[in-house]
Formats: C-alpha cells, structure tokens, sequence
C-alpha cells in the first residue's frame, strides 16, 4: 500500500488498524516454521532475537513474549496466558490471553488488549485476524494517536527513540498547549489567542483520542459504522467528531481513500452540528466555499469559491479564486466605484456580480516572488478601477553589520493605506525597493524586537490637501523598537493541569507588564520637501484573574500615551505624520463563562489637532473562548470590515491523558 505521510488523521487512523494487523503478519507468516521454532521453557518465557524473512531481503526483528503460562499444543496453535507481553522492534502488545493456530491462519488476542508505540496507543476488548485472508476485526477500541509519527511508529521494520505513555502516570504528567486548527468567514486576519498571547494554529493537529466499538479490516481497506475523536486532552471532553459508516479503501492511484456518510461536530457532548458528508484525500483540503465582508470595494456580502492550486512547474504555483457578490447582485447596482457619479453609470451587468482573485507564488534560485490580483468585478468597462494589485520580489542577504536582511523590490496599483484619523487613502501606483532588518534580543530582563528599513520607490498617490494625484519619488529611513518589561508576575507554583481548566488551553497567571514603544523616520521627497518625526508610547498591561471561575474572573487592560516630535511635512496624505498626541488603549473582560468582550482602539488627544478626541483603527470583538476550541467575531467599524472564526486547539499530550473517553 503506497501511502503518502501527510495524510490527514482519519488517514492515519486507517493505517494503525491496518499496519498494525500486517505487521503482525510478518512475524506469524514471514518464515513458514516461525511459531515452530518457538520453545517452551519452564522459565515461562520465550524469546526469538533474530529472524530472517526471504531471500530478497533480509529482515532483522526483535520478538520478545513474555507470559505467565505458554503452551504449544500439536505444532499447531500457540497459547500464551496471564500477563502477555510481546515486544517486536520497539513496540509492546499486551493482553490476557494471545494465540496462534498455523492451520488456519487466525491469531487472536483477548482481555485488557493493549498497544504501544512511542506516541501511538490503543486499548481494546479484543481482537480477530486471519493472517492469510488478512480480514478481521477489533472491538472496543480506544486509544492516542500522533499524527505526525504514526506512519513510522506502525512500521514494524522501525525503533522509536520517544519515550512512550504510561496512562498510570497521571500526576507526573503534563499537557502543553501545541498547535491548531483555524477556519474564518470575513475579510479580517484572524487574531492570535489573546489570552495566550500566542498564535498556535499550524493548520493541523497532532493528537487526538479516537474510540470505535468495532473496526472491521479487509485486504482492500477498513471500515466502522461509528468513529469518535477528541482533541481535548481531558474528561468530559468539550469537542469531538463523529463519524458515520467509515469506510477506507485503495483508489486506482494506490492512495487510501476515506469517505464517510456523515460527519457531526459534538460540543460539550450535547449540541450536535451536522457538517455533511466528507471525502478525505491525500492533505488535508481547505474549505470550497466561504463567506467574506468587503464593503468598500464589493457592496456586502461576498460568496467566494476556494481554488486548488495549480502547480504549473516546478518552481510555478497558480491559485484562482472565484467569487461572487451576493449584496451587489441583490442590490441591483453598485457603490464601489467612487468615479461614476450618476445614477445610470452606477447599473449592473452580469460581470459585475462576479470577482476574481489570482495569487502566483515563484521561486527561482534564492529568490521569491509573489503576486496577488484582486478583481471587485469582471466588467471589462470597469476593469482599472475594479483591479487591487500587489507584488514582490525578495531575497535575503547578508551584509555588513546587520547581518542577515532582506531586500524587496516592489510594484502595487491601487493599495489601501489608513493613516491615523485621515482614515483611509489610496495609493494609486509605486515601485521600489527596499532594505529590511528584524532583530529580536533581551537585555537585562527586558524583550526587544527592532525592525530598520530603507529604501527608496516612485509613489503615484492623493495629495495631502486634496484628493489630487501627485507622483514623486520618495526615499526613507525607518526604525522602530518595541520593548517589554515584565515588573509583577503572579508567583503560582506550577501544577498539573487538571479538567477543572476549562476556559483554556494554558494556565494564566496575573501579571504586569511594562511596555515601550520608539519610531524614528525620515523621508525626502523628489520636490525637495522632507520630513522627519521621533514618537516615544509607553504604558502598562496588566492581566487579573485565571479564568478559573464563571464571573468576571479575567480582565487584561493596556494603555499606552504617545507622543509624536516632527519636522517638516510629506506631500502625501498617506504617509504625512499626524496624530501628534495619542492614546492607544485595549480591554478584555470576561462577562460571563466562556463569553469575553474585547476592545482596541486610538484615540487623538492632540487638543490642537482639527482630529482631536477622534477614534481610528478601532476594532470590537465578542469571543466565547474553551479550553479545547475557541469561537469570535469581530468587527472593524473605520474600514466596514467583519469576520467571524472557529479555532480548535491542538495539544501535546502529556502522562496525565487517558486513552479512553
């Protein structure tokens, strides 16, 4: 079976009901007198150290049974009884009682039925296999797998060097939240795990707990009518998959095909969601469809259909994306297009109910290139003034002083720019490059990430005083330091994380923190105009509460005043330094459970500024936050921006998981 690794975990799961029952049957049936050379001894204990299979190939096995009584009765069927313990190249079967009969083929295991393997483990009530028709079945199968090392850890010609489970280990053990999986609808990035204070999500998830009352194996495949997973590491877990008439088999390319008939998403093992009908192949595939909301360039609600991408040659990758413009097609016209001012200008045809994105991704020698095409509408007519564009080329370098940086050379037709209250800009065309450097390092206790770039690039772009389109050249210098100073910290003795976590995935502990925020810029202008600013932010976060408790048990609060020195002024609106006195400022309060309120924001506190006492880049969010999943939606109200998402926490399971669920 010509298996791929990066299948996805009903994939894998496949194969450990699979490679576990064929690599048994390398060792029953890989030499013909195998179970015949095995002797009885009184010691109770039997031990083969070395086998060869065939000619072709020569096959160094490991087999160890241990057992409180074996017999061999007739050459024909091999009993071991009490405390079975069979070892084979790293790996431990265990059961009560476990036989051979050669004649039939058949090898069977009952009673407290074990298996382990490094980070792989199942229990089960027993199991039945026909070593020669290779079909059988387990019953009562629970068990812990990792993903990302099951394939190896299944082979039976493979050691493992990790250290395996031992489910009795339950106070030594320990579980780290570890990766994730993330879904979204809305034209927003989702937001990392405040609470955390970490972005986990890696696209999959490593562990998980299964369980099935029977799992039925052919030579073609395998099959269950019901399959559960959970990627809590604990009891009562708070999400799991159900899936129904579970069928794996061979496709015509010799990759394992997974379908089931249905599949359910179970929360808090109560509420049942129905998500259809699922065929799993090869990675794991991203959604077909989804929802976005983009008022500015395509009037509302957007259906966007998620391409394959196309690998067009080695080095070449193309993805297309398909959308169409739900509030603009129910609308009957559009208010997109700023440039048309009459009423009759501003009607549909059909193209404009469609859009289109294409992103082209290179890679040629040790350079990068990335392009990305976003068209509001397939109208030929409106095609310039319906078309966002971005691209780059980038490859790093190492230079004198700074070390390793990286330098891009950039083309963009129509980016978005917000500056502060003047709100949203456009900058209609520019090309350039530029130097770029990120450095982080601590220093006396103190976190420091800096960043310094220069370059220089030709801007077509609106006017500070009007919304006329100049073109300049403009060169600049750019350095800021981000800092991070951590003054209180709760003194909680670490512990065992127990079930009672239920609000997340970590343990939180208090603490206050100070933080520090320095920008310096400098640019010139191609009509002889500079301008130059040094803004100095500094304020605290402080973090209240473990979210241990149901009301008003968690609170994070941050302000941060800045102050902004400047010289001189841009002839862009884009990029002209205002704001010269602000207050960035966030609040996060649990209300209730698992349902938190969360604010960012900017104020202008200039009193002298036209803006005074204005909000900009504020954005609201509602999330309703567990320990294994996570849900929000958020809402950005200066850009008509939205979003909602679902992440489902990934864990690194530790001693203290048990198997069974």
């Amino acid at each position: 079976m010509a298996a791929k690794r990066k299948y996805i975990f009903l994939v894998n799961l496949g194969y450990l009901g699979f490679t576990v029952f064929l690599s048994l049957f390398e060792i029953a049936i890989g030499k013909d007198n195998l179970l015949e050379n095995l002797h009885v001894y009184n010691s109770q204990k039997t031990t083969i150290e070395k086998l060869k299979s065939d000619k072709k190939q020569d096959i160094f096995l490991s087999l160890k049974i241990f057992a409180d009584k074996q017999y061999d009765y007739d050459q024909n069927i091999y009993l071991a009884k009490g405390n079975v313990k069979a070892i084979i190249n790293g790996w431990t079967l265990r059961s009560d009682i476990l036989s051979y009969e050669k004649s039939t083929g058949i090898l069977s295991a009952e009673g407290n039925i074990r298996f382990r393997k490094a980070g792989q483990y199942f229990r089960g009530k027993e199991f039945k296999f026909n070593l020669l028709k290779q079909e059988g079945n387990i019953k009562g199968v629970y068990g812990i797998l990792d993903i990302e090392n099951v394939l190896d850890d299944l082979k039976i010609h493979t050691y493992s060097s990790k250290i395996p489970l031992e489910n009795n280990s339950y106070k030594k053990g320990k579980n780290n939240y570890n990766d994730g999986i993330d879904i979204s609808f809305g034209n927003i990035k989702i937001p990392e795990n405040k609470i955390t204070r970490s972005d986990k999500s890696t696209g999959s998830i490593n562990n998980w707990r299964f369980r099935s009352d029977l799992i039925s194996i052919n030579k073609n495949g395998w099959k269950s009518n019901k399959i559960n997973f959970t990627n809590d590491p604990f009891d009562p877990h708070q999400i799991s998959f159900e899936g129904i008439d579970v069928i794996a088999e061979e496709d015509d390319q010799g990759e394992l095909l997974i379908t089931t008939s249905k599949t359910n998403l179970i929360l808090e093992s109560r509420t049942k969601i129905f998500i259809g009908k699922r065929v799993f192949k090869g990675e794991r595939k991203k959604r077909k469809f989804g929802l976005i909301l983009d008022g500015k360039d395509r009037d509302g609600l957007v259906l966007i259909r998620r391409g394959e991408k196309t690998q067009i040659n080695r080095n070449l990758e193309l993805e297309l994306q398909p959308q169409f413009l739900i509030s603009r097609s129910l609308l009957g016209k559009t208010n997109s297009f700023d440039s048309e001012k009459n009423q009759e200008d501003q009607t549909l045809t059909l193209s404009d109910m469609f859009g289109l994105k294409v992103k082209l991704n290179a890679i040629y020698k040790d350079w990068i290139f990335e392009s990305l095409n976003d068209f509001s509408t397939l109208n030929t007519r409106r095609i310039s003034s319906g078309l966002r564009h971005s691209s780059s080329f980038k490859k790093y370098l190492k230079m004198p002083i700074i070390d390793y940086s990286s330098f891009n050379f950039f083309t963009t037709y129509r980016s978005r720019a917000w500056n502060g209250t003047i709100g949203e800009t456009e900058i209609k065309s520019a090309y350039g490059g530029f130097l770029e450097k990120n450095y982080s390092f601590e220093a006396a206790e103190v976190k420091n990430n800096l960043n310094i770039r220069f370059g220089t690039a030709k801007y077509e772009a609106e006017k500070l005083e009007n919304n006329k389109i100049i073109n300049l050249w403009r060169s600049s210098l750019f350095a800021s330091l981000d800092s991070e100073y951590k003054i209180w910290k709760s003194n909680r003795k670490k512990y065992i994380q127990k079930r009672e976590m239920l609000l997340s995935p970590v343990l939180i502990k208090p603490e206050l923190v100070l933080r520090t925020n320095i920008n310096m810029a400098y640019f010139t202008y191609e009509d002889g105009g500079d301008q130059g600013f040094l803004k100095l932010s500094v304020g605290p976060e402080i973090r209240l509460g473990k979210l241990e408790r149901n009301f008003l048990d968690y609170s994070k609060i941050f302000i941060m005043p800045g102050v902004k020195i400047k010289a001189g002024n841009s002839p862009f609106k884009f990029d002209n330094a205002i704001d010269l006195k602000t207050l960035h400022f966030g609040f996060m309060q649990q209300i209730y459970g698992p349902v938190i309120f969360d604010i960012n924001s900017n104020l202008n506190i200039d009193s002298s500024s036209e803006n005074y006492g204005e909000y900009y880049d504020t954005k609201l969010g509602l999330l309703y936050h567990r320990r294994a999943y996570e849900f929000g939606i958020y809402y950005h109200p200066n850009n008509d921006a939205g979003g909602i998402y679902f992440r489902l926490n990934g864990f690194k399971f530790g001693n203290s998981v048990k198997a069974v669920f």
